[in-house]
């Protein structure tokens, strides 16, 4: 009974993930076709999150603790990294296609291989070097699919500077992330990660004139407003969406949320925002697609993995039929 109830737990965790991961990439891009101001707009996500979080610590004091000064240190360098990757990825959202972002983001297996390989000497099977090569193949086609408006270069960058920051963020600070989310808990966690995102992007919104562009329209609508709010709020519940998932956790359920999000969000993306699909925007989304699924099943399956110590040796039975 235990098992199925923890199945259940698992299944709903995934699907909450990709529901919510799905729908909040696509809310976002639809408040940059409105707005041009995305680093101002990820403050304002950290702000708002932080505001729902409040009367969560006020009905629950226990949740709430302070960082230490022993981990500041760690815990600055964790949050650089996912600031970043914030940061760039909603610049790089509010200049490409949805799908040509994915198809981009699609790629972060070979930064976190390339990552792996110079800061810890990782290496992996050959194999699994070819998959994230011709992942990369993927976003080449759907960029030579796109029209300039859908594939700024700016943005390009800016998508690929956000694909390392979070190869960094997952071989740097993967640890790091866990065991302070044990320390914290879950929500404490996400509210000085906030906090700290706020500190880092506030300048660089004060010098490209964002913030004070975003606080001073006189003429956006209040539905604008409510949408803005709505969806920075909405980035809180994904985060959480993602710890919750951690309670479930393994190779498996992490790898299908992956590969569910990104062909749910590029299908959906192409459909609601009219993209053009051309042949090699196509081929594009089909190569991401199918090599992101060649590449979850490596990961997973591990068919290349030697046995464990003690573990038989599977063999074929000679003359069984």
């Amino acid at each position: 009974m235990s098992y199925l109830k923890e199945n259940a737990g698992a299944a709903f965790a995934l699907s909450f993930l990709v529901f919510v991961a799905v729908t909040k990439t696509l809310l976002t891009k639809v408040v940059f076709v409105s707005m041009d101001q995305p680093v101002a707009y990820s403050i304002l996500s950290c702000l708002v999150t932080n505001a729902s979080l409040t009367p969560i610590f006020g009905y629950q004091p226990g949740s709430f603790k302070f960082l230490t000064k022993p981990m500041l240190k760690s815990f600055g360098l964790v949050c650089v990294a996912i600031t970043a990757d914030l940061a760039f990825t909603n610049v790089a959202l509010s200049l490409l296609s949805v799908a040509f972002q994915q198809t981009i983001k699609s790629i972060s297996p070979a930064a976190t291989l390339l990552v792996e390989r110079c800061l810890e000497g990782k290496t992996e099977h050959p194999a699994l070097y070819v998959v994230v090569l011709l992942l990369c193949v993927g976003p080449i086609l759907t960029g030579l699919g796109s029209d300039f408006g859908d594939a700024s270069p700016v943005g390009i960058v800016m998508m690929l500077a956000s694909v390392l920051a979070g190869a960094f963020k997952y071989v740097m600070a993967h640890k790091l992330i866990k065991t302070f989310k044990k320390e914290l808990g879950t929500l404490s966690f996400l509210y000085w990660v906030e906090w700290f995102a706020v500190v880092l992007l506030t300048p660089w919104a004060l010098l490209n004139g964002e913030l004070v562009g975003m606080v001073m329209a006189p003429d956006r609508p209040l539905s604008d407003w409510l949408l803005l709010l709505f969806t920075a709020a909405y980035g809180g519940v994904r985060v959480y969406s993602q710890f919750y998932l951690l309670n479930y956790s393994s190779a498996t359920t992490l790898a299908l949320s992956n590969l569910a999000v990104q062909a749910l969000t590029i299908l959906l993306g192409v459909f609601f925002f009219g993209t053009e699909v051309t042949p090699y925007l196509a081929s594009g989304v089909a190569v991401t697609l199918v090599f992101s699924g060649v590449y979850t099943w490596l990961k997973v399956a591990k068919p290349f993995a030697p046995p464990k110590r003690g573990e038989p040796v599977a063999t074929k039975e000679i003359g069984a039929g």
